[in-house]
């Protein structure tokens, strides 16, 4: 027969330490979770190509992704490039996905 026995909080200290050891442990443990997705996707490759007096990221997409919608794909060069506007400079050089 096991014997029960009460347990009698005499240090609420100890209840937070352990309470915050738990929750360090959990962040740890879900950042390299969300991490492990993350990198997990593979890599595409990028193209480079050097803007030309009169290109716009809208025609670029006309060019670059003919069958997928031209903002879907210009939001997404803007993110790549992390652009501050839509606007190109001749002679600027941009990752396109």
């Amino acid at each position: 027969m096991s014997a029960v026995t009460s347990y009698r909080l005499t240090n609420p200290r100890r209840l937070f330490r352990g309470i915050a050891i738990l929750a360090l442990a959990a962040s740890f443990t879900m950042a390299s979770i969300s991490g492990s997705f993350a990198g997990s996707q593979e890599a595409g490759e990028l193209e480079y190509v050097t803007v030309q007096y009169g290109d716009s990221l809208w025609s670029l997409a006309n060019v670059y992704a003919p069958n997928s919608d031209p903002r879907d794909w210009i939001a997404e060069v803007v993110l790549l490039n992390a652009l501050s506007s839509v606007d190109l400079t001749p002679g600027q050089q941009i990752a396109l996905p």
